[in-house]
């Protein structure tokens, strides 16, 4: 018995990795590079002529991506943390 839930115990854990995998690469490609772009084109609009309002939203989309960049760089940083134990 003690063996069965040993074995159930490593499919668990072989199965929340595999998760946890996914679930990184999917921050790491699906989220990322979308939001780079954002970064990128609100830089170019940020180089143009804008009025002050304009330059004001551009502004804000650039504090909202870093901030998304942050949150993905913690739970980034969570789920390496967990496959080290």
């Amino acid at each position: 018995m003690p063996e069965d839930t040993c074995e159930t115990l490593a499919r668990k854990l072989t199965r929340w990795r595999e998760v946890r995998n996914a679930v990184s690469s999917r921050f790491n490609h699906d989220l990322r590079a979308p939001l780079t772009a954002i970064v990128g084109f609100a830089e170019l609009l940020a180089d143009t002529n804008l009025t002050p309002e304009q330059h004001t939203y551009v502004q804000r989309i650039l504090e909202a991506t870093e901030k998304i960049v942050q949150m993905l760089d913690e739970v980034q940083k969570v789920l390496n943390e967990a496959d080290q134990e």
